[in-house]
């Protein structure tokens, strides 16, 4: 599974989820009309705090008769392509928009296609660069993506952080003749708003910034004739662009685009694609605009913006009132109120469900997983008494519902690292005393030496690379370094219940690694290159179960106790704890090779995104005795190759266990790890520290697999090894964990295909019952005998900026 189809497969499972929870893919029971803020759902009348329709336009009388007689005139569609015909409708509108925005306009059939239609016009050299705002709408990044697929350089900005775009404005000025920051006027998720004023003062400042804004949420609830927020702000600049929505609180449908000048206007609608190839506005909607679009040229339009910020005045004063915490307090109509994690969220939304209200619940992909919130919309339809009641109701809900999903308001605030009001955290420091287990008790180690060795081994035995010997190793291996990245932080926590037994185990490693571990190899150059001046550039300090120097199954669950999911969320707590005193990123749950649907659920839940690690290929069949029994266990293609690239060259190596750990071994097989980590960025980690290797060899269970070429067959006449393994012998399974090679006899005799083979081999000598040949390069072990075994991890990331930025840069690397 790529990273693209396990995103997909979190999305389905939130919504999936959902929609069983009857709060997602409703619809409005069809024996029922809507004439005002209630809509019925299953059988049940609600106030709808969900609609973007912020004037209550959609059931003005003047709309009605619009559209009617917009019908009665024209029918109730007219499907012709606007490069050829257009009904006069569509003229009508567009003197009404300029008037409106004193500006020239283009009208589209969506905002998104509005984007699609302008943004490849105006931007598509190699002499414009984008800036886009890390929040701005999807819509705008979908069409920017057309671009970045032209070679177009596009790049992404933290938040609203002027700062940073003025310091990307001096980077990239003398490189480029046009930088476009693009960004939304209102956001759709926290109702937060660009900073219109900084912006202008820096395309005043510099020649080359231009602005392209969607300002779909302000539109028709600010300014003179309506024209939203950004231009309420400040009128059209020369080099800004504003897109803006008719689906909003214009409620008539469509989206309009607006220019400084006639002819940038022009280009977009005879050469913009949804211009040419896509159906128009109906008649329907056309009739509707219209009428919508006098009303805004009236003074009608000031009393519905006067009543409607009345009403969101009113709102903010009850969220005050009650207390709650409410992500990016502003006026606009959209309001966010932080409850972090998806169950707290799914719990709330069917909670005000029950009570009469509709609220949506904003969630991944719209926020990251552990900023889940209820999202709800203030219009000039909702009375003063429909507000307080529904903020009361969240406020009287939200503890209960907390209660029963085991968060508390610290949990919230910090996850959306907002401080928390005094007399809130005082009652969170008095809950977590009072929370505590009264089944499991949780013990916290900070060092392998203090845990029971004999304990440790049991409760791991068979699993990975990690008894009690080996983490003493890694824990030698990675402390007292000098780089950075060669320091971990090592936790163990044990979880058990009333009779000592174990619930829930697990150890873990603090430690910095590289955001593009797991990237395209392309990406990983790119990034790699900026790396060379600045040696840390995207790269985050994470908290994670195992190591990166270690497999198998790095979380222990007793599945059969009743209280495993209870001892989990103590895990959590401590695992947070952690990541708060060593100031980390990003937690990582690994590795997960079975697909258990209950924990994956309760993982999702506690907002954890799932992703697929690189396949972990392992040899299952070692029941054979002779190598031409073994020869037959291939299938019939691996059995061509293996003569091929395999048998051909056996006689060629000689093969050993190495019993010679001499510095001068150590610092040539080192030098063989280097060539490979150097020269494969699949899996692309910081380079081990040769103190690791030393280390390992002080161990019983480790030992050193080397393959020589013969002196007769020796063109070089190096008679080194050309091929080292260091490998980990645990119960019933042999699991090679470093390689290093010569290059210059991979290509004559395919070293790298011979030392899998003899990794077989050897693994069968020591009666093991599997070999683990590890991640990546699934096709060359699938030859010896591998099959891939899908394995899994889960993220909880504070911040998903260097994710993003990352994502991009695939687009351009691929471009």
């Amino acid at each position: 599974m790529s990273k693209s189809q396990s995103f997909i497969e979190t999305v389905d499972q939130i919504v999936t989820y959902g929609i069983n929870k009857k709060i997602g893919h409703l619809y409005t029971d069809k024996d029922k009309s809507i004439n005002s803020n209630s809509i019925s759902l299953s059988g049940k009348d609600v106030i709808n705090f969900g609609s973007c329709s912020y004037l209550g336009l959609e059931f003005d009388r003047r709309l009605k008769k619009g559209s009617i007689k917009a019908i009665e005139d024209f029918g109730t569609q007219f499907s012709e392509s606007r490069a050829y015909v257009s009904i006069s409708l569509y003229k009508e509108l567009e003197e009404l928009f300029e008037k409106i925005f004193d500006a020239h306009v283009v009208i589209t059939q969506s905002t998104t296609l509005g984007h699609v239609a302008t943004i490849p016009v105006h931007i598509s050299n190699s002499t414009d660069c984008i800036i886009m705002d890390h929040q701005v709408h999807n819509s705008v990044q979908m069409a920017v993506s057309m671009v970045k697929s032209q070679g177009v350089h596009v790049e992404l900005l933290r938040h609203n952080r002027m700062d940073l775009l003025e310091e990307r404005i001096k980077q990239l000025r003398s490189k480029y003749k046009k930088i476009w920051y693009m960004a939304d006027g209102i956001y759709s998720m926290y109702g937060d708003m660009s900073p219109v004023k900084e912006i202008y003062a820096l395309m005043d400042k510099y020649p080359e910034l231009y602005y392209y804004v969607d300002d779909a949420h302000g539109m028709s609830i600010y300014g003179k004739h309506g024209r939203g927020y950004v231009l309420n702000q400040m009128p059209i600049h020369s080099k800004a662009i504003v897109a803006t929505s008719m689906n909003k609180a214009f409620a008539a449908g469509g989206a309009v685009t607006i220019f400084p000048t006639k002819e940038m206007a022009l280009k977009v609608r005879k050469c913009g694609g949804p211009l040419i190839t896509s159906g128009p506005m109906q008649p329907a909607q056309l009739g509707a605009a219209i009428a919508a679009a006098k009303i805004h040229l009236s003074n009608d339009i000031y009393e519905m913006q006067a009543d409607l910020q009345d009403n969101i005045r009113f709102a903010n004063l009850m969220l005050k009132k009650y207390k709650l915490p409410v992500i990016a307090p502003s006026d606009a109509a959209v309001f966010f109120i932080g409850v972090s994690l998806p169950k707290l969220g799914y719990n709330m939304v069917k909670r005000m469900l029950n009570e009469g209200y509709y609220v949506n619940l904003g969630i991944f992909p719209a926020v990251p997983m552990k900023n889940t919130g209820i999202r709800f919309t203030i219009t000039r339809l909702h009375t003063y008494t429909q507000i307080e009641n529904m903020i009361a109701t969240i406020a009287r809900e939200l503890p209960v519902a907390m209660k029963e999903e085991g968060i508390t308001l610290h949990d919230i605030y910090k996850a959306f690292k907002i401080q928390m009001p005094e007399e809130a955290a005082l009652d969170a420091a008095v809950n977590s005393v009072i929370k505590q287990s009264l089944s499991l008790k949780v013990n916290h180690y900070t060092s392998i030496n203090e845990v029971d060795q004999l304990e440790w081994d049991k409760i791991f035995a068979g699993k990975g690379t990690y008894d009690w010997q080996g983490l003493q190793m890694l824990e030698t291996s990675f402390t007292n370094n000098n780089l950075t990245e060669d320091n971990w932080d090592f936790d163990y926590v044990i979880i058990k219940d009333n009779d000592g037994n174990p619930v829930v185990a697990t150890f873990l490693t603090t430690a910095l690694w590289k955001d593009d571990m797991l990237s395209p190899r392309g990406v990983s150059a790119k990034v790699e290159e900026t790396r060379l001046t600045d040696r840390y550039y995207l790269t985050s300090k994470v908290i994670t179960t195992g190591s990166l120097l270690t497999e198998g199954e790095h979380v222990y669950i007793n599945k059969n106790s009743p209280l495993w999911k209870e001892a989990m969320q103590l895990l959590f707590d401590k695992i947070y704890v952690l990541e708060e005193e060593n100031k980390c990123s990003n937690i990582v749950l690994r590795d997960f090779n079975n697909d258990d649907a209950e924990l994956d659920t309760f993982l999702v839940d506690n907002g954890f995104f799932k992703f697929s690690m690189p396949d972990n290929n392992i040899v299952h069949n070692l029941s054979w005795t002779t190598k031409e029994e073994y020869y037959q266990s291939l299938s019939q293609r691996s059995r061509q190759h293996f003569r091929e690239d395999v048998k051909k060259h056996e006689n060629k190596f000689d093969v050993k266990v190495e019993t010679d750990y001499s510095e001068e071994n150590i610092n040539y097989w080192y030098s063989l790890y280097l060539n490979v980590k150097n020269n494969n960025l699949d899996l692309n980690t910081f380079t081990l520290p040769v103190k690791v290797f030393r280390q390992m060899l002080l161990l019983n269970n480790w030992e050193v697999l080397s393959l020589t070429v013969k002196k007769e067959f020796d063109f070089n006449g190096i008679e080194k090894p050309v091929a080292i393994v260091f490998c980990y012998k645990t119960a019933g399974t042999y699991m090679p964990m470093i390689m290093g090679l010569n290059y210059c006899y991979s290509a004559v005799y395919k070293t790298y295909k011979q030392a899998l083979y003899q990794l077989v081999m050897r693994g069968r000598e020591l009666g093991c019952q599997k070999v683990n040949l590890g991640f990546s390069a699934n096709t060359e072990k699938k030859k010896v005998g591998a099959e891939p075994v899908a394995t899994y991890a889960y993220m909880q990331a504070k911040d998903s900026f260097n994710f993003q930025v990352l994502a991009n840069m695939a687009v351009n690397v691929t471009a």
